[in-house]
């Protein structure tokens, strides 16, 4: 006869007490390293506009390049250094080489010197309409803000970048010795000249 010798084996399982401090440590946990995580994503969200402002410097640089003048639109080329805003889509065709008349005739080749990804709703990008251009908005929704040295003087003012009186915060530094163009954006807060701008220079 055979003799059976079974034990009972018996599990273990986590108290209530032990998950409820297992859960608010990682609570404790995730909410230190919120504030972190934030701050990284919204540097990187300038960095990327920075880019942005440096593609569109780039491109009237080589725009200047095949023309020997820098890009501009309407009738006449500006006698003074001026700003542009890309919510109005004008100064775009010419750098795009848009195929239209205004922008033929400034950019009479046609030739695209900037580009950029569609925006994602009305933000971050191109944004178009109907399947036409519109503007050129930041991650946040703001314009970029270009200004060029007409004057050829190398020099740029760059408060004057800010379009008074919707522009807030403290001016920017006065002549920038740069290359004939500047560019930037307020950022999230929409206040110049701050750490959270992105800029060219």
């Amino acid at each position: 006869m055979k003799l059976s010798n079974s034990k009972k084996t018996s599990t273990k399982g986590f108290t209530l007490i032990e998950l409820l401090v297992v859960i608010s440590i990682i609570a404790t946990l995730g909410g230190l390293s919120y504030g972190p995580i934030m701050r990284h994503l919204e540097t990187a969200d300038v960095n990327k506009t920075v880019v942005v402002c440096k593609a569109l410097t780039s491109s009237i640089t080589l725009f200047e390049t095949e023309y020997d003048s820098l890009p501009y639109t309407g009738a006449s080329y500006p006698a003074a250094d001026t700003s542009y805003v890309t919510s109005s889509k004008d100064f775009l065709d010419v750098l795009m080489g848009a195929n239209n008349a205004a922008a033929l005739a400034i950019n009479d080749k046609g030739k695209e010197y900037f580009t950029a990804d569609q925006a994602e709703g009305t933000k971050d990008g191109l944004v178009y309409t109907a399947g036409t251009l519109v503007s050129l908005l930041d991650k946040w929704g703001n314009p970029y803000k270009i200004r060029l040295d007409y004057d050829g003087d190398g020099i740029i003012n760059a408060t004057q970048i800010t379009s008074a009186p919707a522009a807030t915060g403290t001016a920017y530094k006065t002549d920038l010795h740069v290359s004939h163009a500047i560019a930037a954006t307020p950022g999230k807060d929409t206040i110049f000249n701050d750490i959270k701008d992105a800029k060219s220079w």
